[in-house]
């Protein structure tokens, strides 16, 4: 049986400073060498010129040596990582009647998050919800700006709802609750959101135990070094390396599936292929993520997502001291330290962080005055990939948020002014003339629509700032793959015997995380988990309704 089953544990953002660390990104960790792949720089956007290397990984290993294995280990399926997609990947394999093999860099299960979007599940037919399914691809797409690839998006827009029927009947001791949003599940104790982290983590816990159960073996504290090879460049196998220094090889005689996390706690990978992280403050309470599986696949002769990549840079979860105050979204008026107003607040979420990224200290301010429940719990801020964190208690989340200095109160504007650090005389000239496009119901310096110009006077006393700074939850690109979860080469075609699931898989995300599939990191996870088991064992076209009744 596995290699330290019985140290395995979990790891969550729980573990981070409360919600702080409770990120949105998946994070299944494995692997552990630094240096990595090496990729074509002209085809995966990590610039180099000919005949010389910028990136580590540009450099690839000498092959570990055959009279360095000290352990030969025969299966069907490799699972590298064993975090959200990796524990799906194990159980629905394991189900499948494969002899299944996970090396696992932690001695524990490690991922983020709490909540999984799917389309169609049962939960979801029953709550009587309906969607067009063309219609949010359509979304989806114009979020990407034509760098995804469709086929392997509509994976997931197709088949999330009986991946998710199928999680849910082998965890039968947690009951999902559908969320407002209809396509979203999260899970509870008691009905009580403060408890959606660790309960998440209990969940993949039990997925964890179900694929132990049917016979998968777990090797922790085993990192995954290097992918092995047969002379056609068909991926057959992967070496591991042992707590003692040690090599065991796991020969995959039906595909090594990467399930190993993103790239953002390798600040040379952010360099490359999401420089605009650099210098955010992460939110990873325990920083694995450093692109392990990306690397090995480019030596082995994979290609990546082209930079810049997809990410998940947030005001929420935060990792300030204070913790989360409501509303991020909402377009009210946002200062910086200069007191200067400096953009459209109405744009997208993730467009609201990236503008804030290039402020003056990372920082900004939403200012409101007194009437901010006037129209906050009425939600009707209509951008398309935004949200305002509303609150199912707005007044009781206000005061929390209050007491614990995440909203700053002052009865006059120059104190507000003084208790944020905000320059005043900056602050009360753009204050000024915000009222002023106020009172015409046009914003004449920044377009937000004049509706929501009039909602958003600062007339009247007590006044609120909510100062809000960038955190790095995920970057979302990873290696190309096809509708199969096949690892593609540099000419696009399968490199055989490689599957990505998860944040190592690219092929999906293009210019903007689509916030209006809320859950859709996990749900892509979860989903192309289980269908990049199946893919390698030729059952993709089968039902997976079938599985745990083999």
């Amino acid at each position: 049986m596995a290699t330290g089953i019985s140290r395995r544990n979990f790891i969550t953002g729980a573990a981070f400073a409360g919600a702080a660390a409770a990120v949105a990104g998946v994070a299944g960790c494995s692997n552990g060498t630094t240096g990595s792949g090496a990729a074509d720089a002209k085809t995966d956007g990590a610039a180099s010129t000919e005949g010389k290397t910028r990136w580590s990984w540009e450099t690839k290993p000498e092959a570990i040596k055959e009279s360095d294995i000290a352990e030969t280990i025969d299966a069907d399926i490799c699972v590298v990582g064993f975090g959200s997609s990796g524990t799906t990947c194990a159980m629905a394999a394991a189900q499948s009647g494969a002899k299944v093999v996970v090396l696992q860099k932690m001695d524990k299960v490690v991922t983020n998050g709490w909540c999984v979007a799917s389309y169609n599940s049962k939960l979801f037919l029953d709550a009587g919800k309906t969607y067009d399914l063309p219609a949010i691809y359509a979304d989806f797409a114009n979020l990407s700006n034509g760098r995804d690839n469709p086929k392997v998006v509509w994976q997931f827009l197709n088949h999330s709802g009986e991946v998710i029927d199928y999680i849910i009947s082998q965890t039968p001791d947690f009951t999902p609750i559908l969320l407002g949003s209809g396509h979203t599940m999260g899970w509870y104790i008691n009905n009580d959101m403060a408890t959606r982290y660790d309960q998440f983590a209990k969940l993949l816990n039990a997925i964890a135990d179900k694929a132990v159960e049917a016979g998968a073996e777990v090797r922790y504290n085993t990192p995954a070094v290097q992918l092995v090879q047969d002379e056609s460049g068909r991926v057959t196998g992967v070496v591991g390396q042992n707590e003692d220094g040690t090599y065991v090889q796991v020969n995959a005689a039906k595909g090594v599936i990467l399930c190993t996390g993103d790239t953002s706690d390798d600040e040379e990978m952010l360099e490359a292929y999401c420089p605009i992280m650099l210098g955010v403050t992460s939110l990873h309470g325990y920083p694995c993520n450093t692109g392990d599986g990306h690397k090995m696949a480019l030596w082995a002769g994979a290609s990546m997502d082209p930079a810049p990549h997809t990410m998940m840079m947030h005001f929420d979860p935060t990792w300030q001291h204070e913790g989360n105050a409501p509303y991020s979204g909402i377009p009210w008026l946002r200062v910086n330290v200069n007191g200067e107003r400096f953009g459209n607040e109405n744009l997208g979420y993730q467009s609201h962080v990236t503008q804030v990224r290039f402020q003056p200290e990372m920082t900004a301010f939403q200012i409101i005055d007194k009437n901010w429940d006037q129209h906050a719990p009425k939600g009707d801020y209509p951008h398309p990939n935004s949200h305002s964190r509303a609150t199912a208690d707005p007044a009781k989340d206000w005061q929390s948020a209050l007491d614990r200095g995440a909203i700053i109160q002052a009865d006059t504007l120059e104190e507000l002014a003084d208790k944020c650090g905000i320059d005043k005389s900056n602050f009360l000239a753009t204050v000024e003339r915000y009222n002023e496009l106020v009172d015409k119901g046009v914003d004449e310096d920044f377009g937000v629509d004049g509706t929501f110009m009039t909602y958003n006077g600062i007339k009247e006393a007590p006044f609120f700032a909510i100062k809000r700074m960038p955190g790095m939850l995920v970057t979302c690109g990873g290696l190309t793959i096809n509708e199969k979860l096949e690892v593609l080469n540099q000419d696009g075609t399968p490199l055989g015997g490689l599957y990505a699931a998860g944040n190592a898989s690219g092929s999906y995300y293009g210019d903007d995380y689509p916030l209006f599939i809320t859950g859709g990191s996990h749900g892509r996870a979860w989903t192309f988990g289980v269908l990049s088991a199946r893919s390698a064992l030729g059952m993709l076209d089968r039902p997976i309704s079938e599985l745990g009744s083999l």
